[in-house]
């Protein structure tokens, strides 16, 4: 990049990108009306969809937190991007070839760090690639890939590649290109003991990384066998791209398989992906070097509401469920863990049974309470009647966290049944646990956003001027910025008219386009306001009419002839009639006049 981008380029890139595409790349979206699909937020935590993507206005907007805005501004938040690099991204995916004006040094190499990064770190991939397909020292590398069941398509399709042993592989082919900072900061490059620089992956077979979009962020490197070094697998440390508590293996790929199906599998190892994935299992992702947490599962919830752990032992299994209960009520999905036959993983599984074998024993995974509940019982002498009671305690200490009441009681039966303890007593110590908990009033999950009806009317206005402006038109020249009590309010009035009579000519005028500039303009908090204004729907019984909209706007104006006529109150009471009778007289006069023309323009 070489400069600022050129803002008809940028129109272009706009113009060409579907918003509606983009979102979908990250998130489930569901039709919920004619020009309205609705979506779980990946900006905040939710179990009821309030994000609302309009295609037809090329704009979105989260009803529960209030992010809104263009496809730029989605893009940019969810991948966490500069706008030039939002628009870079989208004008490669339109097929826009962008110009660039001038701009600073400092300000272009800030632009580019992440483009560079991401760069370097698909050169690095491609040299991995390379090296396990012709250097002869990979011949021990080919032998574990082939061992392992690896396919050439899986080869070439995952991008499977070997780093040679020696310290500078990556770096004398990279560093003619990228700086020594960039590719420690990269991951690609560290530091010895000595301070010197070597690459940081050395005799390893190759595993790339990537994000949802699809650029590589780093690398797993799987020891061969026989090595001695104690770590049997290494990844890429956090840095600029990488992050690896949010990050899943092969979910780029597989988002559409997890939609499409309604069930994502989480696996331990890039090679359980890539077995399954060969036998036609392509909606299996894995952890890159930490534990499965709670990102992991935000991330998940954008596309599917069942998640399947399937790890290669109980215990393996144990430990993720573990984890997951802590935090799994906070997603709208169900966990369930899925504990494979003793000996295998799913790579094994799958390479012997087949893709449909698996999915066979993935329907019988077991929902993640009931699973934490059968390992209590199994554990415990049921012979032993003061050992029931400690089940029973231990296992309805599980059950009492649940927030909802018919979970809790089914699971309370089901383990009274397991017990076998008297199902009465088993839900009467439920109750008295319970009870702390629910004594207390429940908080509501987010604030309600109440307006008073003075701010109703405007909100209303604006939409209207938003979503139907030939109705509004025979009203435009009568409106003004004092009509509207609230600043954001007035501000979002201003960006509207800023657009000019010719962009309500059409229904809707380009709201893509008008959030753009209120952004350039304004700030994002009126760009946000405008996405939210062109999604929420009127509030009228039906489509807006002309009546409706005569009706609308007299409120408005009635409501600011009020604020007005408050205002003079107010500087009534600071007039004294005997010392200053000609300002009171005025001020007398101007509120008999406001509070005559409320009366004529209230609506009958």
């Amino acid at each position: 990049m070489s400069g600022r981008i050129r803002q008809e380029d940028v129109e272009t890139v706009r113009e060409r990108s579907d918003i509606t595409q983009v979102v979908s790349g990250y998130l489930q979206l569901k039709k919920a009306g004619r020009d309205s699909l609705v979506g779980l937020c990946p900006f905040h935590t939710e179990k009821t969809a309030s994000l609302s993507v309009s295609p037809s206005k090329q704009v979105y907007y989260c009803f529960g937190c209030g992010e809104g805005g263009n496809v730029f501004n989605f893009l940019r938040k969810i991948e966490s991007l500069s706008f030039a690099e939002a628009v870079e991204r989208l004008a490669d995916q339109a097929g826009v070839t962008l110009r660039y004006e001038g701009q600073t040094a400092s300000a272009r190499k800030a632009d580019g760090r992440r483009q560079a990064i991401h760069r370097a770190i698909a050169e690095a991939a491609t040299l991995y690639a390379q090296a396990l397909r012709d250097a002869p020292e990979a011949n021990e590398a080919r032998r574990y890939v082939a061992s392992r069941g690896i396919s050439a398509d899986s080869i070439e399709r995952f991008a499977i590649g070997y780093a040679p042993g020696a310290s500078d592989f990556l770096l004398k082919r990279l560093s003619r290109t990228y700086s020594p900072e960039l590719l420690v900061e990269a991951g690609l490059a560290g530091r010895d003991p000595s301070r010197g620089l070597r690459d940081q992956f050395r005799a390893r077979v190759m595993f790339p990384i990537h994000d949802l979009a699809g650029n590589g962020v780093g690398f797993g490197g799987r020891l061969l066998p026989g090595d001695r070094s104690p770590a049997k697998y290494i990844n890429s440390p956090d840095g600029p791209v990488y992050h690896k508590s949010s990050l899943l293996y092969n979910l780029h790929r597989a988002k559409g398989e997890v939609t499409r199906s309604g069930r994502a599998f989480v696996v331990e190892g890039y090679t359980d992906v890539i077995a399954l994935d060969q036998a036609g299992v392509r909606n299996a992702v894995a952890t890159c070097g930490t534990a499965f947490g709670e990102e992991h599962v935000r991330q998940l919830s954008r596309f599917t509401d069942r998640i399947i752990l399937a790890f290669d032992s109980d215990e393996a299994g144990a430990r993720a469920a573990e984890r997951g209960f802590q935090f799994h009520q906070r997603y709208p999905v169900q966990l369930s863990v899925l504990v494979l036959p003793e000996g295998q993983d799913p790579a094994d599984f799958a390479s012997a049974s087949g893709g449909e074998a698996f999915l066979e024993l993935a329907d019988r995974a077991v929902a993640l309470v009931g699973y934490r509940l059968e390992r209590i019982v199994r554990g415990g002498d049921l012979g032993n009647i003061e050992q029931r009671s400690n089940l029973v305690r231990e296992g309805l200490t599980l059950v009492a966290e649940l927030e909802d009441p018919v979970v809790r009681e089914e699971y309370a039966r089901q383990l009274a049944g397991r017990i076998g303890e008297s199902e009465n007593a088993v839900m009467l110590e439920l109750e008295r646990m319970v009870a702390p908990r629910t004594s207390s009033p429940a908080r509501p999950e987010r604030p309600s956003r109440l307006r008073v009806p003075g701010e109703e009317v405007e909100w209303e206005v604006l939409k209207l001027l938003v979503q139907a402006p030939r109705l509004c038109s025979p009203w435009i020249a009568k409106l003004h910025a004092d009509q509207f009590g609230k600043p954001t309010h007035r501000k979002a009035f201003e960006a509207i008219m800023e657009r000019g009579t010719g962009g309500l000519d059409g229904e809707s005028g380009d709201v893509s386009a008008l959030v753009a500039r209120a952004q350039d303009r304004s700030g994002e908090q009126v760009a946000r306001l405008l996405a939210g204004l062109a999604v929420e729907r009127p509030k009228s019984e039906a489509e807006p009419t002309a009546e409706y909209v005569e009706q609308l706007f007299l409120r408005l104006e009635e409501f600011s002839l009020k604020r007005q006529a408050d205002s003079i109150r107010r500087e009534l009471e600071r007039v004294n009639p005997l010392k200053s009778p000609a300002d009171h007289e005025s001020l007398f006069q101007q509120l008999i006049e406001l509070e005559g023309a409320r009366r004529r323009i209230r609506p009958s």
